[in-house]
């Protein structure tokens, strides 16, 4: 199958842009959706064969019926001409075909039904319109068979490209101002996910400097915590010193007004 010369173009370029991983995975989808086009293709042809096998069978089992029939309708009249009389051996005869040739008549009619049933269950029947008999099956290797095989494949390959078409103008809604052309919308895809990949590790990387700051923060917090706990101690402890200082100068100026009047009375 030809590829589109842009196509092609867009694909180096997701190739040179996005890494080897990304464009071999586009490159496997589209090897893949081919692959799929193939087996359809194949399988409608197997449908059809399958079809044309059951309907054979069916033929070959309604003829087997009839000609078991047939050889039990003549062993009945051999054993009617054993026991009858010579006149009335005509009169049995004729009356033993009538119901044989009514009996391959209904044969025939089912058979002929059941070739029919298959394509009667796909068309439509609609009210006051009269019934359409079903189109023959071409026969394997036939021009129309041929043409059904084509036409069936053309089909397939409408179905493909309306779903590429589908998907090429939901990526073109996605993209701010984009052209109509396909190898525009595609190149132009490219360009927006290169700039969604730069602007995204832009994001990561500052995510990771406010991960460092917000690290840095907490540690100083932290820090801090212990500077506060560690100056209420010692707040406490110079309180502390200073109450036992302030008793120990009241006892030194008491000790000391004592010995002074102590050596005036002397």
């Amino acid at each position: 199958m030809a590829t589109n010369p842009d196509v092609q173009e867009v694909l180096k370029t997701l190739k040179n842009s996005l890494g080897e991983n990304l464009a071999e995975t586009i490159t496997s989808a589209i090897a893949q959706h081919n692959a799929a086009t193939a087996a359809t293709s194949a399988a409608l042809a197997s449908e059809a064969a399958s079809t044309e096998q059951e309907n054979a069978s069916d033929h070959e089992k309604l003829q087997r019926i009839a000609e078991q029939h047939q050889q039990e309708i003549q062993q009945e009249q051999v054993h009617q001409l054993q026991r009858s009389e010579p006149g009335e051996t005509a009169v049995h005869t004729t009356v033993s075909q009538d119901d044989h040739e009514e009996v391959l008549k209904h044969i025939a009619t089912a058979a002929a039904a059941a070739e029919a049933s298959s394509t009667l269950a796909t068309v439509p029947i609609t009210e006051g319109s009269s019934p359409v008999p079903p189109p023959a099956k071409p026969v394997p290797g036939s021009e129309e068979w041929h043409k059904m095989r084509r036409d069936n494949h053309k089909e397939v390959e409408r179905r493909r490209r309306e779903t590429i078409n589908a998907g090429i103008n939901d990526l073109a809604k996605s993209i701010p101002n984009s052209e109509k052309n396909k190898g525009s919308i595609l190149r132009q895809a490219v360009k927006y996910i290169r700039n969604l990949q730069l602007e995204n590790e832009r994001l990561v990387s500052e995510t990771e400097t406010m991960i460092g700051i917000k690290f840095d923060i907490e540690k100083l917090t932290l820090e801090k915590s212990v500077a506060d706990a560690t100056y209420e101690a010692l707040i406490v402890d110079h309180q502390k010193l200073k109450l036992d200082f302030d008793e120990l100068r009241k006892k030194t100026d008491d000790l000391d007004e004592h010995t002074s009047k102590k050596q005036r009375t002397e």
